[in-house]
């Protein structure tokens, strides 16, 4: 238990003695404050607070009797009341949900909401409320990562005793997170500041596929039409897209037709310096960063990056890479693919086959169904290797346990509860029973094991909370769907198929993927560094892509202007930028 935690604790004991001495009552208080005067639910929230007539012990020792063991419903054996804060959510309500009452119903905690509407500037409202001293016990400050913070603000408002640290909590009667820290290597270390605590309970994602968002699909229906092995280095994915553009790989009968790669300029892995670029340098999609024996390090300055170059930049000039690559957004793409009665494309880069936002809009479209997930290649070098960002999983600055909670024991175990297996299902899917069911034997996962669960298929409208507070979709959450075994078959969704081409192909990049020590994480700083970076970050990252695109279409030699270039970088700011980041990074618990 910190510091703070046991001042405030032994300051409420006292308060609370005082008060029975002079009024020679015995009620206690077992919720939440109750200080929130904007209730939106027009309740006396106090009211709400108070439970069936006290022993005479203290305060503490009464609260405690009234939890049951962690891991047990109800929460608590009489009902407790505690506020929440959140942002307005256009798809369902927080009052009138059927999962409010679920929730409710389950825990035997009364849910208060003071709800933003959607007007709102929510970051306002909570600095309002901070100013005020006028705070709700649970503050959403972002709801599927819409207005979260940032780690700069998280730290500060631990720092400024506005949001209370969770350590003892979750040390002590976390079940929820316990399973994330067991299951997720690295979780702990990510969310924990400078300072040792935990003041922000992060919602956590954890499909494979995001992980390892830098994928090639490859048309493998024209590899089958020019009897083709799928390519294994970067020489055979070559010679591939030599083939695609000269031999009527789409077999229309135009030999002008085909674009053998393509990609876009934003979206989740379509950088031409990512999958292609790591046999030659390592070349991580977040800002291009990676740790080397404790040191930050920036891949595009590397000798690697610039032998990555020189191989991009020749099947440029020999017509592979689409020109319309640098300019071009994501519906271009889609409409030049779908355009004909063939596909035009031989190869796209992107996290995903076939969303909305890769390769086809067209509903139930099979086009996608040609296109296989390319393995990590082999470098000239040797190299194959698979950049891995686990981190992304986490959304911290999202959920806080306010310093005004006088129960916060019941707040966080209310949120772990949502962070448990079963609450995470109820929270996301809906109501058991109607929206999803436990899995009968002989239902497969994901993963090819025996399925958690199956969802029904039944409208959840305003039956689920989203992405609410402390949503922890784990792997085994997540890989326990029943799930159909065959992606292509008639009767699977093609969202459904898509899900399960996605985890496999990840399969395929977690076996040659970089090391944990090097994967960079988003790092807690001060507010102050953390604005410098910020400017630095878009400056740098500006000129890098520039000169990338310069480099790759041959505008400038790679040879000739190779140390111009890392100048370039210099001079705005590189090395004041990897010193900040050095920083944070030395007095995280990353480096220990």
């Amino acid at each position: 238990m910190g510091k703070r935690e046991r001042r405030l604790k032994m300051s409420k004991k006292k308060l609370i003695a005082l008060i029975l001495a002079a009024a020679m009552t015995a009620t206690m208080l077992a919720g939440c404050s109750g200080k929130n005067e904007a209730d939106t639910t027009g309740n006396d929230s106090k009211a709400g607070n108070q439970t069936s007539q006290g022993t005479g012990k203290d305060t503490e020792d009464q609260s405690d009797s009234n939890f049951n063991d962690p891991g047990v419903l109800p929460i608590v054996k009489e009902p407790v009341t505690i506020t929440i804060f959140a942002p307005a959510n256009g798809e369902y309500s927080w009052l009138d949900n059927a999962q409010t009452k679920e929730m409710e119903e389950l825990t035997n905690i009364k849910l208060e909401w003071q709800v933003a509407a959607s007007s709102d500037n929510v970051k306002d409202k909570i600095s309002t409320m901070f100013a005020s001293k006028n705070m709700t016990d649970i503050i959403l400050a972002g709801v599927g990562g819409s207005s979260r913070y940032d780690k700069a603000s998280e730290a500060m408002f631990g720092a400024q005793g506005l949001v209370l640290p969770l350590n003892e909590y979750i040390d002590t009667v976390s079940v929820g997170y316990k399973e994330a820290f067991a299951q997720l290597e690295g979780m702990r270390e990510y969310i924990t500041t400078p300072d040792g605590n935990i003041y922000s309970l992060p919602n956590v994602d954890g499909s494979l596929h995001v992980q390892y968002n830098m994928k090639l699909w490859l048309n493998k229906q024209w590899l089958d039409n020019l009897k083709l092995e799928v390519p294994t280095t970067t020489e055979e994915f070559y010679q591939v897209m030599k083939a695609f553009k000269e031999q009527d790989a789409n077999g229309n009968g135009d030999p002008n037709d085909e674009i053998p790669l393509s990609t876009v300029t934003s979206g989740s892995g379509t950088q031409l310096d990512g999958f292609l670029m790591a046999p030659f340098q390592l070349t991580p999609e977040n800002n291009k960063l990676y740790v080397d024996n404790g040191a930050v390090t920036y891949a595009p300055v590397q000798d690697g990056y610039k032998e990555g170059l020189k191989y991009l930049n020749k099947m440029y000039e020999e017509g592979l890479i689409n020109p319309e690559s640098f300019t071009q957004d994501k519906n271009n793409q889609i409409n030049v693919n779908e355009a004909g009665d063939v596909a035009v494309i031989g190869a796209f880069l992107a996290q995903r086959p076939g969303y909305a936002n890769d390769l086809t809009t067209i509903p139930n479209s099979e086009r996608w169904e040609q296109y296989i997930a390319l393995p990590p290649l082999e470098g000239p070098a040797g190299q194959r290797i698979a950049a891995w960002n686990p981190y992304v999983m986490y959304q911290t600055g999202m959920t806080f346990i306010s310093s005004q909670c006088e129960n916060p024991e019941a707040a966080f175990r209310f949120i772990d509860y949502i962070a448990t297996e079963e609450g995470s299902m109820r929270s996301a899917l809906g109501i058991k029973g109607v929206h999803w069911n436990d899995a009968v034997e002989g239902e497969i996962g994901l993963d090819g094991k025996p399925a958690v669960y199956t969802r029904t298929g039944a409208d959840s409208t305003n039956m689920n909370w989203g992405q609410l507070m402390g949503l922890v979709r784990l792997p085994s959450m997540i890989n326990g769907e029943a799930t159909a075994q065959d992606p292509y078959a008639a009767d699977v969704k093609p969202l459904s198929g898509r899900i399960l081409v996605m985890y496999n192909a990840s399969l395929e990049h977690e076996k040659v993927r970089q090391p944990l020590e090097s994967v960079m994480p988003d790092l807690y700083m001060t507010e102050e560094n953390a604005a410098e970076m910020s400017l630095l970050n878009t400056t740098i990252n500006d000129a890098q892509k520039e000169m990338l695109v310069q480099f790759i279409t041959g505008v400038k030699d790679i040879d000739a202007e190779w140390d111009t270039y890392k100048s370039t970088l210099e001079n705005v700011g590189l090395s004041r930028y990897l010193e900040l980041l050095q920083v944070a990074y030395d007095a995280s618990s990353f480096s220990k």
